[in-house]
């Protein structure tokens, strides 16, 4: 009986470090799409396009297997979020905005600092610490979007 306890116990915490491992793989290619954005904007639609659907799917990855819903839900948002931002960036761009350019193209870039930044300590922060990235992704994510809609206008 004792033995099957062991077993029981020790397979539960295997599973538990395998689906951090599949969290932690997600992560890493969902920061690696993202980080791209600011590189490839200028390149156009269809290579935004490509990037937002690439973090996507790492965000799909992550819902699936992190513990942590609320953060996993905030983090699936910001993909498009932000590829709606480099795409407003590309299409000044090829307009000759260049000061409107710069700013969407530094917004972008310090958005995708704080969001990588984050989840770059996602495997060295206690759960109990990380309960408290979603209001402030989520704060930052709305914060973002309301300048984005100022330039769009």
């Amino acid at each position: 009986m004792v033995a099957l306890m062991v077993v029981r116990l020790t397979n539960k915490h295997q599973s538990k470090l395998a689906a951090q491992g599949r969290v932690l793989a997600a992560l890493a290619d969902f920061q690696a799409a993202l980080s791209e954005l600011p590189r490839r904007y200028a390149e156009g639609h269809e290579a935004i396009r490509n990037l937002v659907m690439q973090a996507d799917a790492a965000s799909n990855r992550i819902i699936m297997d992190m513990d942590d819903f609320p953060l996993a839900e905030e983090l699936s948002l910001w993909p498009l979020d932000l590829g709606v931002l480099a795409k407003r960036a590309a299409e000044l761009h090829e307009g000759g905005s260049l000061g409107v350019t710069d700013y969407a193209y530094r917004m972008l870039r310090d958005a995708l600092g704080k969001l990588i930044g984050t989840t770059q300590q996602w495997a060295r922060t206690p759960a109990r610490r990380r309960r408290k990235w979603a209001p402030q992704l989520r704060a930052l994510r709305l914060e973002l979007k309301d300048k984005v809609d100022d330039i769009l206008v």
